[in-house]
């Protein structure tokens, strides 16, 4: 009959998900850490992440040689991590950071045997740049690029991205500078891409350059950035017409310091074209066209400004600003940027109670982020 016991409890685990493996495993049993890994991915595939969270740790506390490699623990490592993160949980993912970062290059060597410990280290650098927001972004896109850097180095496809999005985020707390340096290593890494999302890379990158080149008073340098930006965007068949007009926009400021004005003029006019159809295309979808566009407008409010038309600069500021909240949030440093040109066009159009507000909103951000950003 024990064989009908048995029958009928393997069946009561099909059907209820009822595990048969007992709760109180020894520490280091094989069997039992892999059960709470396994519990913790089937819980973070529903996005239970608490649970995982739960799962995970008391994997890891199973995770022991001789039972588990150290390829294994650290899987379950990443995994845990990745749980938190997705809680907003960064200090209590730091240790864990640490770790990862000096076990990866004692198994890099090892190769193919540890693919599924670098997926998972992979997939917790993506985290780290993707879902940390409010004041712990500088120091999330921090830790997925040294992520990146140390399992997977320059040739990373992501790796661009995330440096120029590190680039954005100094330019906004006004670390010209530094934001340059960034600037120049995603544009040297992208230059080596060959991929069409390795171009739409080297496209971004040579136009954030020249925008930090002007920031720092290189206007010969950003000319030379932005005008190879405009020409291969150019001759690319493909259409992307926010990058486009926000590097011609850049061109436009450029060549007007410059006192290049017929040239200045007429990208004037390409850079407003390519943005109004933007717009209307973005009228026309609805607000889930809106993407990541919040930032890319200032460059059109920023020309507007350059030529002296503060009564079209100041709708595309609100946008902007609008555009970003919705995306990233209150507290996206990239609204910095956008707040003090919007007070500065405010200034312009005599509304001085307004222009104070977000001049010192945008102050009030930038103090936020300063602490964060030196750690």
């Amino acid at each position: 009959m024990n064989w009908r016991r048995t029958f009928l409890q393997l069946c009561l685990a099909l059907v209820f998900g009822i595990s048969l493996i007992p709760g109180g495993f020894a520490a280091g049993d094989r069997e039992g850490w892999k059960h709470y890994k396994n519990e913790g991915s089937r819980y973070e595939v529903f996005g239970d992440f608490a649970n995982a969270e739960k799962a995970y740790t008391r994997s890891l506390e199973l995770a022991g040689p001789p039972h588990a490699s150290a390829a294994e623990r650290g899987e379950v490592m990443a995994r845990l991590a990745n749980a938190m993160l997705w809680q907003q949980k960064f200090e209590r993912a730091e240790p864990y950071f640490i770790e990862l970062l000096a076990l990866i290059p004692k198994l890099k060597s090892e190769g193919k045997r540890n693919e599924d410990f670098f997926s998972c280290v992979e997939a917790l650098s993506s985290t780290y740049f993707e879902r940390v927001r409010g004041v712990n972004k500088v120091s999330a896109i921090q830790h997925s690029i040294r992520i990146i850097d140390t399992a997977f180095g320059d040739i990373h496809p992501e790796l661009p991205r995330e440096l120029m999005e590190l680039a954005y985020t100094y330019s906004a707390l006004g670390m010209s500078r530094e934001a340059l340096n960034f600037a120049n290593r995603a544009l040297a890494i992208a230059k080596r891409q060959t991929s069409d999302k390795g171009q739409i890379h080297l496209w971004k990158a040579l136009t954030l350059v020249g925008t930090c080149k002007k920031s720092v008073g290189d206007w010969s340098g950003a000319q030379k950035s932005l005008e190879q930006a405009v020409s291969l965007m150019s001759k690319s068949p493909k259409r992307f017409s926010l990058t486009a007009a926000a590097a011609k926009a850049q061109l436009s400021i450029v060549y007007f310091h410059m006192h290049r004005k017929e040239e200045s003029r007429k990208l004037f006019r390409e850079a407003e074209a390519l943005f109004l159809s933007r717009l209307l295309e973005v009228d026309k979808k609805g607000t889930r066209a809106i993407g990541g566009s919040g930032p890319e407008l200032l460059p059109f409010a920023q020309m507007y400004v350059a030529f002296g038309q503060y009564e079209k600069a100041e709708p595309i500021c609100r946008r902007s600003l609008l555009w970003t909240r919705m995306t990233y949030g209150d507290k996206e440093p990239l609204l910095i940027n956008e707040l003090r040109v919007h007070g500065f066009v405010l200034s312009r159009l005599g509304r001085l109670k307004e222009s104070q507000g977000q001049e010192a909103a945008a102050r009030a951000l930038a103090r936020l982020y300063r602490g964060d950003s030196e750690e």
